[in-house]
């Protein structure tokens, strides 16, 4: 049987007939917004309306993100236009952005030289490790062949593809694999975030042309920023502050904390189906129903969870909480999904939800992993490994994904407050206000004073 969120009508629904209705393609590219990964998840990027805003940097700063380490290049040294760029390689608008780089080089020849920085994000399990595969194939010789490569495979960036790309371009890929095992290149990524959280770096892409930054700028762009810059001009015409105040030893003052995003009005309910298999906390007659979509690999999920539990200590039983499952990353996130699915199979959910939230930038060392969680959430690891291979397991998932199609929701954290939409993490507050406003409460029981200090502001992945 299937309920809806917002009007608890009981309401027949096959669960083969979810299965037909899954979504065929569900966006993989993550978008943190500025803060994370640009904003990436908008079809064509920016746009070009109007000129997208620079930022100077200190300029020593900048001579070290062009000078220092090993970075792969492209052009000469003595070109008079370089671009430092930091980018990672599960970043969409990156990738997007990649063949705007490459065409440069073509245009301008040894007018301008690219120096690639890699910028792997928290968020995106595996980008390290692909980081450092690409840099263990520029020593080879293979760097922008390689860099080509995993961009075209995007997400797929488990160590057998990464071994699997070496080969299909040729590499001494015991070699290779030695470089990857040794970690030979960890120094050299940890350099360069270095660098780039020095120049005030928060996520990809980010560009520094002649020591003027810009973030995320639109790829048609990008010629007009080199023209300029050559002729000495600033590359856009619209700038911005620094990204901080310098303090007398250099380094970046703290910024004062940023308020939350304003809680947007409510929008009209919609119908959210809520399956007998979905794993929920609080009585199923409560008057308020959250219906949450996340994903395990997603940093923002991870951060809403502590805002959820606040929720239900606020509100009591009055407040019932429903999990299901939003894949944006690809099929590696579909593995902590199944787990979590078959975990409640045990009674396990909140156990294994809570401990692979708690691992989870780990989540990406695939099946091994989720078994040794499994364990140690307490889980028959036998039946697990059963349930989690079982044929009605995977068929909760794909349901779960086809609902999230029909809402024509795309991004997580995703949740339906009685079917009011709420897009991204947000703070208790936000969730407090509308919860008050449903039960008629007069007074606010979670005012913004509640709110942790590193309280979500409304970032998602997808």
């Amino acid at each position: 049987m299937a309920q809806s969120a917002g009007k608890f009508e009981p309401k027949a629904v096959p669960l083969s007939g979810a299965i037909i209705a899954v979504l065929i393609a569900l966006a993989a590219g993550f978008v943190f917004g500025r803060v994370i990964a640009g904003p990436a998840g908008k079809k064509g990027g920016r746009g070009s309306a109007g000129p997208t805003p620079m930022m100077k940097v200190d300029p020593d700063k900048f001579q070290k993100a062009v000078r220092d380490g090993n970075p792969p290049r492209r052009g000469p040294d003595a070109a008079p236009v370089k671009v430092v760029i930091f980018t990672e390689f599960l970043c969409g608008y990156c990738k997007r952005m990649a063949p705007a780089l490459e065409g440069l080089t073509k245009q301008f020849g040894n007018k301008v030289q690219l120096i690639y920085r890699a910028f792997p994000l928290d968020g995106h399990a595996g980008s390290d490790v692909a980081s450092e595969a690409a840099l263990a194939a520029g020593e080879q010789g293979k760097f922008w062949e390689y860099h080509d490569l995993l961009y075209d495979k995007m997400p797929q960036v488990q160590r057998p593809q990464l071994e699997g790309y070496a080969r299909q371009l040729g590499l001494d890929i015991e070699r290779f694999k030695k470089a990857l095992d040794d970690r030979s290149f960890r120094t050299e990524v940890e350099l360069a975030k270095s660098i780039g959280r020095s120049l005030g770096v928060t996520g990809t892409p980010t560009l520094v042309i002649n020591g003027q930054m810009v973030v995320g700028p639109n790829p048609a762009q990008l010629s007009g920023m080199v023209q300029r810059a050559l002729e000495g001009k600033p590359i856009t015409d619209q700038a911005v502050g620094a990204p901080g105040a310098e303090g007398r030893q250099g380094q970046q003052a703290p910024r004062a904390p940023q308020p939350p995003a304003p809680l947007p009005p409510a929008s009209e309910a919609k119908e959210v189906k809520i399956e007998v298999w979905n794993p929920s906390v609080g009585p199923a007659n409560a008057p308020i129903t959250i219906v949450s979509f996340c994903e395990y690999l997603c940093p923002f999920c991870e951060k809403v969870q502590p805002t959820l539990k606040m929720v239900r200590e606020k509100f009591g039983d009055k407040v019932r909480v429903v999990y299901r499952n939003l894949i944006v990353h690809g099929e590696r996130a579909e593995l902590p999904a199944l787990a979590a699915l078959a975990a409640h199979r045990q009674g396990k959910f909140r156990e294994m939800h809570e401990i692979m939230f708690a691992h989870r930038g780990e989540l990406s060392q695939g099946r091994a992993k989720l078994e040794e969680l499994a364990q140690q959430a307490g889980l028959d690891v036998v039946r697990f490994r059963a349930d989690f291979d079982s044929a009605e397991v995977r068929a909760q998932l794909e349901a779960d994904k086809a609902e999230a199609g029909r809402l024509d929701i795309h991004s997580t954290p995703s949740d339906f407050i009685n079917g009011r939409y709420l897009r991204g993490a947000r703070p208790p507050s936000h969730f407090g206000k509308w919860v008050d406003e449903l039960l008629g409460n007069q007074g606010t029981t979670i005012p913004a004073s509640m709110d942790p200090q590193s309280a979500p502001r409304g970032g998602g992945c997808g």
